[in-house]
C-alpha cells in the first residue's frame, strides 16, 4: 500500500541508485569493524517493523502505485483554507465550572467545544443512581437539560462545532442537546460536530454495557437514521480507538482494531437499514497519539489507506472524520513539565498526519483536573503549530518522504493482516469476548514495560535524568466526596416524577428500526428532555427490559511510568520516616578514569528510585573503601571500578563490608564476565550486580524492600 506514484522510477535511474546504495552499505560495514549492520543500525519497533538507517527512492519504487490523495482523507487540500479544530476537552465535573472555563478558552483561541462526559453519564446513569466513583470521575457530570444548558451557557451552538462522546448510547445525551437547541430556537440542521455512541468501545473499556449490545446497536441505528435526515452536520457513530494505545498497544493494533470495529458498525447498522455511505458520513474515529513521531504520522496516513480498501469494498465515497488526542501511556507525574514537550511533538505528528480535530492534553492531566495555566499552554501549542510553525501552508508535507511512505506501507500491510485475523475470529465483538484483543495489547504493554524497566526505552525525568529536588505536583481530583453528594441531592430534587414518553413508542424503539420509528423516538425523547427528564429516565423509558451486557474482560489502562512513580513514592515515604532519602555509598576506586564511568552509571541507576548518593572520595584500597562504606551509615554500598581490577578489589571489599555490617547491601557496578566469576563475587558477599542489561525497576524495588523503604 502506498500513496505515491512511480513515474520517475525508470529502470536506468534505479540501477544507478542500487549501485550507489551498495557502495554506501559496503563503506558503512567497513566502519562497523565486524559489528553486524542489522544489530548496530537497524531498529526494531514494537510493531515488528525494522527501521533502516537510510531510505531512498528504492524503498518507494517497489510500492504499488496509488493516488497520492488517498492518504490525505478529508483534508486532500490540506489546512490552508480550513485548519484543524482546536477541540480541547475541559476536565471539570461541575457544569458551571465547565462553562466558565469553556467561555474563557473560546475567547482565547479554542474553536470547538469538546465535552468529555463522566463515567456515570456515559453509562446512561443519573448522578444519584450511579456509584460514587463514577460521578465526575473522568469528565463533566450531566444528568438533565439544566446541566447541559449550564455547561453551554452563552455558547452559540451554530458558531462552533460541538462534540460529545456519549458513551454506550447517544440518544439520551443527543436529546438534551436537541432540546436545548429547540429551546434556543436553533435548527438542528445548522449544528455541526458530533454526538457519538460507541458501544463496542465502551464494552472494551468497561467490560459491561447498560443493555445488550444488540439493543444499543438499535439505538445507534435510530440516532444515525434521524441525524442523517435532520442533523447531517452531526457525526453519530464513534470508534474510540484511543483505548488501545493508552493501554500500551502499538500502532498496528491501534489501526487493526479500529478498522475491525468500523467494519462491524457498517455491517450491524447495515442490517438495521442504514447504507454504508450513511454510516461513513456520520463516522468519527478517535485516535490517541503515541510518542514515536514518524510512526504516528504514518499511522494516520495508513488509516486512510486502510479506509480506502474498506470504502472500495462497500462502495463508499465519504471519508470519516478523524479526531486525535495526545496519549496517556507515556505521561508522567515525575518531572511533570516534560509532558509539555511530549504533547507538543505528538500534536505535530497528528497535524502532519492530517487529522480533522485535535485535543492536546494539558501537561498536568495525570494529576486530575488541569489548571488555567496548563490549559493555556495546550491551547497555545495549537496556535504555535498553525501560526508560528506554518504547518497549515504546505499541502501534505509528509507525502513523498521515502521514510514516511515506506513506513506507511509497512504499517498498513501489518494492520490489514491483523484485521483479517480478527475477521477470521468472527469479527471485533467475537475477538473482544474471547479476550484475544486484550491479551495481545497486554503482551505489547508488558514488552514496553520491560523496556522501561531495563531503560532500553526512556522517559526523561522518570527512568532517565530524574530530578530528586522537584516539588511534588498537586493532585486535583475532578470530583470530591462533597461534590458527589451535592450532585446526587441536586439531581434527585430536580427529577420529574413522571415521564412523557409513551409506551407505544418505547416498544417501537426496542423492537424495530426504521426512519419513521427513528423520528417518533427522537421526537418523544426530545420532548421528554425539554420537560426535565433525566439521562437515566430517558434510557429506562427506551430500554424498559434492559439486560446489561457483561462477561467481557475490560482492557487494562496503564501508564508506563507507574512502576517508577511507586519507587519514588516509597523513597519519599522513607525520607519522611527517617529524615533523609535512602542513601547509596559509592565506593570509587583509584583514579578518575578507573571509576568515573561506572560511578556516573550508578548515580543514574539508583536516582531513578529516589536514592541519594554519597560519592565524595575515591579510594586506593578495598579496605579503605569498605571502612568508609560502613562509616557512612548508608544501607547500600556500590563498588565502582573496572573489570580488570575487580578480581583483586571486589572480594576484599565485599568481605570487609559484610564482616563489619552484614545488613549492608553490597552491589557491584558491572556484569561479571562469566558465571564462574559471578559466583565468586556472590560467595564473597555481593548481593547483586548493576549493568545495562539489568532490570532497574525490579532491582531497586527489591533493595527498597530489603532496607525497609
Amino acid at each position: 500500500m502506498s500513496s505515491t506514484t512511480n513515474e520517475t522510477n525508470t529502470p536506468e535511474s534505479l540501477d544507478g541508485l542500487r549501485a550507489a546504495y551498495a557502495e554506501w552499505r559496503k563503506t558503512v560495514e567497513t566502519e562497523l569493524k565486524g559489528v553486524p549492520f542489522e544489530k548496530k543500525l537497524v531498529t526494531k519497533t514494537p510493531e515488528g517493523i525494522a527501521l533502516q538507517p537510510l531510505y531512498t527512492r528504492l524503498d518507494t519504487a517497489a510500492l504499488p502505485a496509488q493516488d497520492a490523495s488517498a492518504a490525505r482523507g478529508s483534508l486532500d487540500k490540506g489546512y490552508f483554507k480550513t485548519p484543524w479544530e482546536f477541540a480541547q476537552e475541559i476536565a471539570l465535573a461541575a457544569p458551571a465550572d465547565f462553562n466558565a472555563a469553556l467561555l474563557a478558552d473560546l475567547n482565547r483561541g479554542q474553536n470547538a467545544v469538546s465535552i468529555s462526559l463522566d463515567c456515570a453519564t456515559r453509562a446512561a446513569k443519573d448522578a444519584d443512581a450511579a456509584p460514587a466513583a463514577e460521578v465526575g470521575c473522568c469528565g463533566l457530570s450531566v444528568s438533565d437539560l439544566s446541566d447541559l444548558a449550564a455547561a453551554l451557557n452563552n455558547v452559540e451552538l451554530t458558531a462552533v462545532p460541538v462534540h460529545i462522546n456519549a458513551g454506550a448510547t447517544a440518544l439520551p445525551v443527543a436529546s438534551l442537546l436537541l432540546a436545548l437547541a429547540k429551546q434556543r430556537g436553533v435548527d438542528a440542521s445548522k449544528i455541526n460536530g458530533s454526538v457519538t455512541a460507541d458501544p463496542l468501545g465502551e464494552l472494551a473499556a468497561r467490560g459491561a454495557l447498560p443493555d445488550s449490545l444488540d439493543s444499543l446497536q438499535n439505538d445507534l441505528a435510530q440516532w444515525t437514521l434521524w441525524a442523517s435526515k435532520n442533523a447531517p452536520g452531526l457525526s453519530t457513530v464513534g470508534v474510540d480507538s484511543a483505548l488501545w494505545l493508552n493501554a500500551g498497544g502499538n500502532a498496528v493494533q491501534d489501526l487493526a482494531y479500529t478498522i475491525a470495529a468500523t467494519v462491524e458498525y457498517i455491517r450491524e447498522l447495515g442490517k438495521r437499514g442504514l447504507t454504508a455511505e450513511q454510516v461513513a458520513a456520520h463516522l468519527r474515529v478517535n485516535f490517541a497519539i503515541g510518542p514515536q513521531f514518524f510512526m504516528e504520522i504514518a499511522k494516520f496516513r495508513a488509516f486512510r489507506l486502510l479506509w480506502a480498501r474498506v470504502a472500495a469494498a462497500y462502495a463508499i465515497k465519504t471519508s470519516p472524520k478523524v479526531h486525535a488526542r495526545t496519549g496517556r501511556w507515556n505521561k508522567t507525574k515525575l518531572d511533570i513539565n516534560v509532558n509539555m514537550l511530549r504533547v507538543t511533538t505528538e500534536a505535530l505528528s497528528a497535524v502532519l498526519g492530517g487529522v480533522d480535530s485535535l485535543h492536546i492534553a494539558p501537561y498536568d492531566e495525570v494529576m486530575g483536573s488541569p489548571d488555567d495555566f496548563s490549559r493555556r499552554i495546550s491551547r497555545n501549542i495549537h496556535t504555535l503549530l498553525a501560526e508560528e510553525f506554518h504547518v497549515t501552508a504546505p499541502n501534505d508535507p509528509s507525502g513523498g518522504s521515502f521514510y514516511i511512505e515506506k513506513l506507511t506501507d509497512e504499517l498498513a500491510r501489518k494492520a490489514w493482516a491483523a484485521f483479517q485475523d480478527i475477521e477470521k475470529q468472527g469479527g471485533f465483538t467475537a475477538a473482544l469476548r474471547s479476550g484475544s484483543l486484550q491479551t495481545a495489547v497486554a503482551d505489547t504493554a508488558k514488552a514496553k514495560s520491560d523496556s522501561l524497566d531495563k531503560r532500553r526505552m526512556g522517559l526523561v525525568g522518570t527512568n532517565l535524568f530524574p530530578n530528586l529536588k522537584e516539588k511534588d505536583p498537586v493532585a486535583r481530583p475532578l470530583a470530591t466526596p462533597e461534590f458527589v453528594a451535592a450532585r446526587a441531592a441536586e439531581v434527585k430534587k430536580r427529577r420529574p416524577a413522571t415521564m412523557s414518553i409513551k409506551l407505544a413508542v418505547t416498544t417501537k424503539i426496542v423492537n424495530a428500526v426504521s426512519p419513521d420509528v427513528a423520528a417518533d423516538s427522537a421526537a418523544a425523547c426530545i420532548q421528554a428532555a425539554a420537560q426535565g427528564a433525566t439521562i437515566g429516565q430517558l434510557f429506562a423509558a427506551t430500554h424498559p427490559d434492559a439486560k446489561p451486557e457483561t462477561g467481557v474482560t475490560p482492557v487494562a489502562l496503564v501508564r508506563g511510568s507507574e512502576g517508577y512513580e511507586a519507587l519514588r513514592a516509597a523513597a519519599d515515604s522513607y525520607a519522611k520516616k527517617n529524615g533523609a532519602r535512602p542513601k547509596i555509598f559509592v565506593a570509587k576506586m583509584g583514579p578518575v578514569l578507573q571509576h568515573k564511568a561506572r560511578a556516573d552509571f550508578t548515580a543514574g541507576f539508583f536516582s531513578t528510585g529516589g536514592f541519594e548518593m554519597i560519592a565524595k572520595d575515591a579510594y586506593e584500597t578495598a579496605e579503605d573503601a569498605a571502612k568508609a562504606a560502613v562509616a557512612s551509615g548508608a544501607p547500600v554500598a556500590v563498588l565502582c571500578s573496572t573489570d580488570a581490577t575487580y578480581p583483586e578489589l571486589a572480594p576484599a571489599f565485599a568481605k570487609a563490608v559484610k564482616a563489619a555490617k552484614p545488613e549492608i547491601q553490597v552491589i557491584l557496578a558491572g556484569m561479571p564476565a562469566d558465571e564462574t566469576l559471578a559466583a565468586t563475587y556472590k560467595a564473597a558477599g555481593f548481593d547483586d550486580f548493576i549493568h545495562v542489561r539489568a532490570n532497574v525497576r525490579g532491582l531497586l524495588a527489591n533493595i527498597q524492600k530489603t532496607i525497609g523503604a
